[in-house]
């Protein structure tokens, strides 16, 4: 009788543990999955699992430049990190000034302007695969000097894996692309800036491509 038991037991847990593989299918790696995106840019980021992007859409709307931004060729995106770290640097100057300062979203409108975010709209496609390893000047929105670049990465001494490693970099250029191999000093205005795309390559069903930016990058200051 004892066994009888036991092997309804281990019948019982076998089922189980094929039942629980069997609602747990959707863990397994399939490959690779697709850069492409059913949503259009603005949709994409405005529905963003993790609100990354909740004042960039703020800011988009501010300015009605929802078109703009699905239409252009590339879109880099500053996340809500970027914007709040712009809103923190103008914050704490004030702070300075005076303790009971403060500066907020809307304060930030009043000091720029959609040109500011034009910025980020790139009239080319830029991907990683065929950005030239030196800056690169490209043409955006607002007119002003930016360039693309994608640079090798140090390979980690612990690598399980020969494949390359290349970053994309979105730069502010400042009178001029800084000469290849002179570096100016830190405080130079005609130093360019240059910020890394945590994630890049998707492509919404607006067309374009959205490359992200990383959330160490600053809103306008990069």
């Amino acid at each position: 009788m004892k066994n009888i038991i036991l092997y309804i037991f281990i019948a019982a847990l076998t089922m189980g543990g094929l039942a629980s593989c069997k609602k747990s299918s959707y863990l397994t790696d399939g490959g690779l999955s697709s850069p492409k995106s059913p949503l259009s840019t603005y949709e994409y980021l405005k529905q963003h699992p993790h609100k990354l992007f909740d004042t960039l859409i703020m800011v988009i709307d501010h300015y009605q430049m929802k078109d703009e931004v699905n239409a252009a060729a590339t879109f880099f995106a500053p996340t809500n990190y970027s914007i709040n770290r712009y809103i923190k640097i103008k914050k704490d100057s004030i702070l300075k000034i005076n303790e009971n300062g403060n500066y907020t979203l809307n304060d930030m409108y009043n000091d720029i302007t959609a040109d500011s975010l034009r910025i980020y709209c790139v009239k080319s496609r830029v991907e990683m695969t065929t950005t030239p390893e030196v800056a690169t000047l490209a043409g955006n929105n607002a007119n002003t000097q930016v360039a693309i670049q994608r640079i090798l990465q140090p390979k980690p001494t612990d690598a399980w894996s020969s494949v390359p490693i290349y970053y994309l970099f979105f730069i502010k250029v400042n009178n001029g692309l800084d000469v290849p191999g002179i570096t100016l000093p830190d405080n130079s205005p005609d130093r360019d800036v240059s910020t890394h795309c945590q994630t890049t390559g998707i492509e919404p069903s607006s067309g374009g491509i959205l490359n992200v930016l990383s959330n160490q990058h600053t809103f306008i200051r990069f």
